[in-house]
């Protein structure tokens, strides 16, 4: 009586699959990624506005002009002056950035992310 024998392992056409599957994702990430680390960058220009001294008592255009100036140092074109919302209070700034970013993925597939980044200060 003979033994049977079992495959062992993946065939060339699971690994193909597999393959295929890595690369797909891989090519979103590439996509994707650089749309969400633009955000980061956005996040950390607003965000370091907390450590500026005397930030409140500027006026909003000058704000608003120091958020355009640090976006285009750090290489954030996408943003333009109308994205970008400076409204002061007494003794409080809000600074409003709302953006949709809109890149092509294959042929005619498109990806659409839409970010809202927002911070208050107020004056010490």
């Amino acid at each position: 009586m003979g033994t049977l024998q079992r495959q062992k392992g993946m065939t060339a056409i699971g690994w193909l699959v597999v393959l295929l599957l890595i690369a797909f994702f891989a090519f979103l990430g590439m996509k994707i990624g650089p749309i969400y680390l633009e955000n980061y960058t956005i996040k950390t220009v607003i965000e370091s506005l907390k450590n500026e001294p005397s930030i409140t008592q500027q006026s909003a255009i000058k704000v608003k002009g120091i958020v355009m100036r640090r976006l285009d140092i750090n290489h954030v074109y996408d943003i333009k002056s109308e994205h970008v919302m400076v409204k002061k209070t007494p003794g409080v700034m809000a600074i409003e950035i709302n953006y949709k970013v809109q890149k092509p993925l294959i042929a005619n597939l498109e990806v659409i992310a839409t970010f809202s980044e927002k911070i208050t200060l107020v004056s010490n």
